[in-house]
């Protein structure tokens, strides 16, 4: 018998805090985001990655399908793979591959791709 009324105590808590959650936020509306983060080459110098970030963050005012875009470099990276990330937010995924194939981001990928250990993309709908 105890174990029945836990088991329904807990299934009444979840669904309140269901229904709580999601009938207190606004209705959502999807973004979709692009998330990069890059590790450099050793050789690469603090001045070449602060070129980058520039650049990076240039292209919001250069590609008109980027809604917003975010990012810097860690603050924090001792020990860590990856020091900058970025954030590209776009409204649709034919935004994403305008941005992709965009000449502006063609420009810069070519000039930081030789710079690159390894870079890490994703990409995902956020509601907001």
């Amino acid at each position: 018998m105890t174990t029945k009324f836990s088991s329904g105590v807990i299934c009444l808590a979840l669904a309140m805090c269901l229904t709580l959650f999601s009938s207190s936020k606004p209705t959502a509306f999807k973004q979709l985001r692009h998330v990069v983060a890059f590790s450099y080459k050793p050789e690469v110098t603090n001045e070449q990655k602060a070129k980058v970030n520039a650049w990076f963050l240039r292209l919001k005012s250069e590609i008109p399908e980027i809604q917003n875009l975010e990012g810097g470099t860690d603050i924090k990276p001792a020990g860590k793979k990856f020091s900058q990330c970025f954030i590209v937010t776009v409204k649709s995924e034919e935004d994403l591959n305008t941005y992709g194939s965009h000449p502006k981001h063609k420009a810069f990928s070519a000039f930081v791709d030789p710079l690159l250990a390894e870079v890490m993309v994703l990409d995902y709908w956020s509601e907001q």
